[in-house]
């Protein structure tokens, strides 16, 4: 198994940069994107391709919206956003933008809800 080479300083930046740049947009809803409940959006994290062309955008939206839908819209808007990064960003590639659900959370706790399962804690204490 590869393990993933890890980002250099550059990309932490451009990606910073790209964070910040969509959370602002979204801070000020601009767009006007019909069911984009912007107030309720995070941006967790941005990953960028080493050769800057790619960038995917985590996104997790604060109950009650669904995280599903908003990224669908982001998704769908995706060429918008890409063009105000282009502004406002000096990049001599503007990446093509992934808007991805952020289910690491759910992740975690659902791992926490196996570890603290009955049969899994009566496992562990018959292995002491």
């Amino acid at each position: 198994m590869r393990s993933k080479k890890a980002p250099s300083e550059r990309q932490l930046r451009v990606a910073e940069e790209i964070q910040h740049v969509l959370a602002n947009l979204l801070i000020h809803n601009n767009f006007f994107i019909t069911g984009l409940k912007a107030p309720y959006i995070m941006l967790t994290e941005v990953d960028i391709s080493s050769d800057f062309s790619f960038a995917r955008i985590f996104v997790r939206a604060i109950p009650p919206v669904d995280t599903k839908e908003q990224v669908a819209l982001l998704r769908e808007h995706k060429g918008l956003f890409r063009k105000e990064i282009g502004r406002k960003i000096r990049l001599r590639i503007v990446p093509d933008l992934d808007f991805v659900a952020d289910t690491r959370m759910e992740n975690v706790e659902r791992i926490e809800e196996l570890l603290n399962s009955p049969k899994v804690k009566a496992d562990l204490e018959s292995k002491e």
